[in-house]
This record gives structure tokens, C-alpha cells and sequence, in this order.
């Protein structure tokens, strides 16, 4: 916990204090408190996620360089990207590129999807 910001350590510590009461009172122990361990465990996350979506050729590959201060993704007129990209933060001298291909079964099976719409 020491690795987290003193407002999460705040969050967590006061969370698991009403968890623990709520344990302690005999008429709500049988309540289901798993989402709320879920929501505090996304609240002091350190990652988080934001979903860029878009029209080909809107500039999500552009906002998101100029974001990131960098030009981390492929972006020009047409389709640039055409792809799910993840991106994830590494430290210095860490980064790397994850490059991720369908298989054959996976694309006729795409394909044969996309030819039924």
C-alpha cells in the first residue's frame, strides 16, 4: 500500500473500515460486497483505461500522439491505424512493442462474419 498515493491510501483505509462494520453487523454479513471490492480496487488502480473511438480517419492516432507528446502511433490521411491498439505505460529503457496476429482459422472466421452483415 505504501506505493499508493496518500488520497488512495485514504480511500482504501476508509472503504475497508465500513467493509469491516458491515461484517460486524449480523444482518448485513450475508451481503454481497463484491462490487464494491472491485470499485475500490479499480478506484486505487494505477492503471486505468480510455477507450479513443472514432470514424476512419477522425484523428484518434493524432489526439493520441499529441497527447502522449510523441509520435507513438501511425497516423496519416486514409486509414492509418486500422487496428486495436493497447498502449500501456513502461518505464524508460522498458518500452516495447507487442505485436499480436490472427491466425488463419481467425481470420476466415472474421471474414465469414463480416460477409454475413
Amino acid at each position: 500500500m505504501s506505493s499508493l498515493m496518500p488520497q488512495c491510501q485514504q480511500l482504501q483505509a476508509q472503504v475497508e473500515t465500513i467493509l469491516q462494520l458491515l461484517h460486524q453487523e449480523a444482518a448485513l454479513r450475508s451481503q454481497d460486497i463484491t462490487s464494491v471490492q472491485m470499485s475500490l480496487d479499480k478506484a486505487i488502480s494505477p492503471k486505468f483505461e480510455i477507450v479513443f473511438a472514432g470514424a476512419f480517419s477522425a484523428g484518434k492516432s493524432m489526439l493520441i500522439n499529441a497527447l502522449l507528446e510523441r509520435e507513438l502511433l501511425y497516423s496519416a490521411e486514409g486509414h492509418a491505424t486500422g487496428t486495436e491498439c493497447k498502449i500501456e505505460y513502461a518505464p524508460v529503457n522498458s518500452e516495447r512493442v507487442v505485436l499480436t496476429f490472427l491466425s488463419e482459422a481467425e481470420i476466415r472466421e472474421q471474414a465469414v462474419f463480416l460477409c454475413q452483415q
